[in-house]
């Protein structure tokens, strides 16, 4: 396996223990990793993140969990998701990151820069047919909003109670397919250095 130098960061919208979608984040991850690029899961149910509040952020401006949130979202050239689908939305767990990290530590800090350049791959899990196509849609909104370039055939996984073997790992062709996201992220990577 040869290093490529990308950075792929990866978050999942569930902070439940056993998560399909971070189940499916580790899956895409190791993909990744097996390709060749640096790899960093982040666990956002670990974070001490505040709901968004303008009065926090006027009277103590960022918190520090937010500023070491922007660091490693800057330092990455793309983004593995995959979101649960709650209602017909992604997490608020994901909106408030997106929240936090639009903010600006002053007048030098480039607007939207922990978004920017980056190029996402999207995923969902659900253990109902829809595989969280709604989540995915309004997630792509966000991001797009955002200045995130988003690749344009996310992952679906249906059904993820049964897809997922004991060891953790995916049948072969929705590994296959997971694959396939993978090497269309960094294949799109490589071409916007």
């Amino acid at each position: 396996m040869t290093k490529t130098g990308i950075n792929i960061l990866g978050l999942s919208g569930s902070n439940r223990a056993d998560s399909f979608n971070t189940q499916l984040l580790s899956v895409a991850l190791e993909c990744a990793k097996r390709q060749g690029a640096s790899i960093t899961q982040l666990d956002l149910g670990a974070i001490n993140l505040p709901f968004y509040n303008g009065d926090l952020e006027a009277s103590s401006g960022l918190p520090d969990t937010v500023l070491d949130l922007k660091k490693q979202f800057e330092a990455a050239d793309g983004l593995i998701i995959s979101t649960p689908e709650y209602n017909g939305f992604f997490p608020g767990l994901l909106k408030n990151c997106f929240d936090w990290l639009s903010r600006r530590t002053g007048p030098e800090d480039p607007i939207l820069s922990a978004f920017d350049g980056k190029i996402a791959g999207l995923m969902a899990a659900t253990v109902g047919g829809s595989g969280g196509i709604r989540s995915l849609t309004s997630l792509t909104t966000q991001l797009h909003y955002l200045g995130v370039t988003v690749l344009p055939r996310p992952f679906s996984l249906t059904h993820a109670g049964k897809a997922f073997n004991d060891n953790g790992s995916l049948g072969i062709e929705q590994l296959a397919t997971v694959d396939d996201m993978v090497v269309a992220l960094l294949r799109a990577l490589r071409r916007s250095d």
